[in-house]
């Protein structure tokens, strides 16, 4: 999970364009978030044509991130 949560906090820092280089050296994950409702491309019902993390992400990573600072790269 420590790999999915780097994925989750670096889309949270740097939102990712659908074919980035990062979105597709991490497909499967960048997928597995988009399926649990942590990342959508979807705000205020329109496309933003990027990878963003959603709240409830945002809680996902609170809860679960234990140590992982936001603003640290």
């Amino acid at each position: 999970m420590n790999n999915y949560l780097k994925v989750l906090k670096h889309i949270h820092a740097n939102p990712q364009c659908f074919q980035s280089d990062f979105v597709r050296a991490n497909a499967a994950m960048v997928a597995e978030a988009a399926s649990r409702g942590h990342i959508s491309c979807v705000f205020d019902g329109k496309n933003v044509g990027r990878w963003r993390i959603t709240d409830f992400g945002l809680t996902f990573v609170t809860i679960h991130g234990v140590g992982m600072v936001f603003g640290a790269k």
